[in-house]
């Protein structure tokens, strides 16, 4: 006796998930509409009518052109931080690297500044001064940089690279009352400070040490600007000067979808059923964006 058995398996057919109708992951260069592969150019328009910088893979600085999409990287270890899109700004702050200049005072000895030093930006436009020639102020040794500028008026940020040949303390910020301690060291960081200007002082930068030490302070990129935070280095001559608003705008994608936007830091802006036209952009919660998908 022959016994027969058929056993039959089904299962539902696996279906993929729909590829997101625009993908735009800055951090791998890599960009998608409807999950084939495009150029950037297709799918995001972008102008900026002045030069701005950005961060090299290298871990410097450099000086990205007009209408120059910047893929930023993070100062020293080079690590990718997002596409970077920022607003106006400007470096109210004449002479931001040669602090020779008349509009730069003493605080309260003015130091005797050297040229030629390597900078950020890998070029030699950087100074420094010997905190030990210096002396003067209530301190008896002391001496440092300001610049007094009655007129701006608002929540302001003062930015500066700084380092120095050994670790050192120094001051930092607007004015006296509106300062902070600082630690420099051997090697190079920004160092910002926010507040409200104007001040008793009249000042928007000041910057000074008072160890009378045998130590050599290196400053480059001064910057104050009106905002609560440092926007990447304007750099100056004999005025002012602007960068202009980075302008992106999505293209060739229009209807209602999701958007999520992926920062530096990971964190995430989750936007649920945005009207996507000709040139639409979300508004972001932070200038660097690692990654955009639509959809």
């Amino acid at each position: 006796m022959k016994l027969l058995t058929d056993l039959s398996v089904t299962a539902r057919r696996h279906r993929p998930a729909a590829a997101p109708a625009l993908l735009l992951d800055f951090a791998r260069q890599a960009y998608r509409a409807a999950g084939v592969p495009v150029p950037l150019s297709s799918v995001l328009s972008f102008s900026r009518a002045s030069a701005a910088v950005r961060g090299t893979a290298g871990g410097l600085l450099e000086t990205a052109g007009p209408d120059v999409l910047r893929l930023d990287h993070a100062f020293g270890s080079g690590a990718f931080r997002g596409a970077l899109f920022e607003s106006a700004a400007t470096n109210l702050l004449s002479h931001s690297s040669d602090f020779t200049q008349s509009a730069w005072s003493g605080y309260a000895a003015k130091p005797a500044f050297t040229g030629g030093q390597d900078a950020p930006d890998g070029s030699l436009t950087a100074m420094t001064w010997n905190c030990s020639a210096t002396t003067g102020g209530a301190g008896g040794q002391r001496g440092g940089i300001l610049v007094v500028g009655g007129s701006v008026s608002g929540v302001a940020t003062a930015s500066v690279w700084l380092r120095a040949s050994a670790p050192l303390g120094m001051r930092f910020g607007h004015s006296d009352g509106t300062s902070k301690a600082i630690t420099v060291t051997p090697e190079w960081q920004r160092f910002s400070y926010t507040d409200v200007l104007p001040n008793t002082q009249n000042r928007i930068f000041m910057l000074y040490e008072d160890v009378n030490a045998d130590t050599d302070v290196f400053i480059w990129g001064a910057q104050v600007e009106l905002g609560g935070s440092a926007s990447s280095y304007i750099s100056t001559g004999a005025s002012p000067a602007a960068r202009s608003a980075d302008q992106p705008g999505l293209t060739g994608i229009s209807g209602t979808f999701d958007v999520t936007v992926t920062y530096d830091d990971d964190s995430q802006d989750k936007l649920a059923g945005e009207t996507v036209s000709e040139g639409w952009w979300p508004a972001l919660s932070r200038p660097w964006v690692k990654k955009l998908v639509v959809g």
